[in-house]
């Protein structure tokens, strides 16, 4: 009878034992902070972040993170960001400024000068150090680690994800809408620091992104960016698009190249290089923008991309408008 006794009083601890263990990893897992990304612990959500790159605010500002933003660099000059307080460059921040916002957490890229970060540490304000993705593989990971630090474990890393998930859906929606008989020709140029025409190299994200514009790249087996003039005359593509007037001062100033259909017929359109690093937001406008280009208002110049129609002409393309806002030629 007591060995009974014993054994049903140890089956009873041993139960609750389990059950206290299951709930503990629960509650461990259902834990939002402390987040840890690298070496770097965050303790509790951040309320008022400063954000020192215009690739991550960017990409915070799609996820809907923008709200916490107290705080951003002066590169930071995308139109949606304009009522975020500048706090100096992504290199060189005002730290005074930072204090005076109250930032709980400054995120920025390796770029961010020893001083700022030392100044920072001293002040005990965390710093999150995270870089551009140079693959999608690699966005996806910043959109997690983004999300984790802003709205925590299960929370923040969920959302993250879902964001990523959403760019790229919203990406390829646009693409789809394009009807698939039409194929047109394009290619991005931009000119370097020693005057040379370049564009888009493979194998790189930014070059990934021009693929998703529902035409065709001439460039598109390209390693190194300097472009080859012969190439680019014989392959005389439909649309060009550029970083700024240098670009279009060169090809002007070659017979040759002036002689183009994109540049006879003001299919040239300007897209600051610097879009194609905007991880977020941005990559979604510059992405309609070049389709809705090439596939809506291709009679328009880089200086008005609204073609002139006649009322007739718009009733027409708004009753053959697609769900995404694109119609064909």
């Amino acid at each position: 009878m007591l060995k009974r006794t014993l054994s049903l009083i140890l089956s009873i601890v041993l139960i609750f034992t389990m059950v206290l263990s299951l709930c503990a990893c629960k509650d461990e897992a259902g834990v939002e902070y402390p987040v840890t990304i690298g070496d770097l612990t965050i303790e509790k959500e951040p309320l008022n972040i400063v954000v020192l790159s215009d690739c991550l605010s960017d990409a915070i500002s799609y996820m809907g993170y923008d709200v916490k933003m107290v705080g951003r660099n002066l590169e930071s000059d995308q139109e949606f960001l304009s009522v975020v307080p500048i706090v100096g460059t992504a290199q060189e921040p005002n730290i005074d400024s930072i204090f005076s916002y109250e930032a709980d957490l400054v995120i920025a890229e390796d770029t961010l000068s020893e001083n700022a970060k030392s100044t920072l540490a001293q002040n005990n304000i965390p710093l999150l150090v995270l870089n551009r993705a140079n693959s999608f593989e690699e966005l996806n990971s910043l959109y997690i680690n983004l999300g984790t630090a802003l709205g925590g474990n299960v929370t923040g890393k969920a959302h993250g994800k879902a964001s990523y998930d959403e760019l790229m859906k919203t990406i390829s929606d646009f693409e789809d809408a394009v009807p698939g008989s039409i194929v047109k020709t394009a290619c991005y140029l931009y000119v370097d620091e020693h005057g040379t025409l370049c564009t888009l190299t493979k194998d790189t994200i930014e070059y990934e992104l021009f693929s998703h514009c529902a035409a065709i790249n001439v460039f598109s087996s390209q390693q190194e960016p300097q472009v080859d003039l012969e190439q680019l005359k014989i392959s005389t593509p439909s649309f060009i698009f550029y970083d700024d007037k240098a670009v279009l001062d060169i090809l002007n100033e070659n017979d040759e190249l002036s002689n183009m259909n994109a540049i006879k017929e003001n299919h040239t359109y300007q897209i600051k290089k610097r879009d194609f690093y905007r991880q977020g937001k941005t990559y979604e406008e510059i992405i309609y923008q070049m389709i809705e280009f090439m596939f809506v208002k291709s009679e328009a110049t880089p200086d008005d991309v609204t073609p002139s129609q006649t009322q007739a002409e718009t009733q027409a393309e708004a009753q053959t408008e697609t769900s995404v806002g694109f119609v064909s030629d």
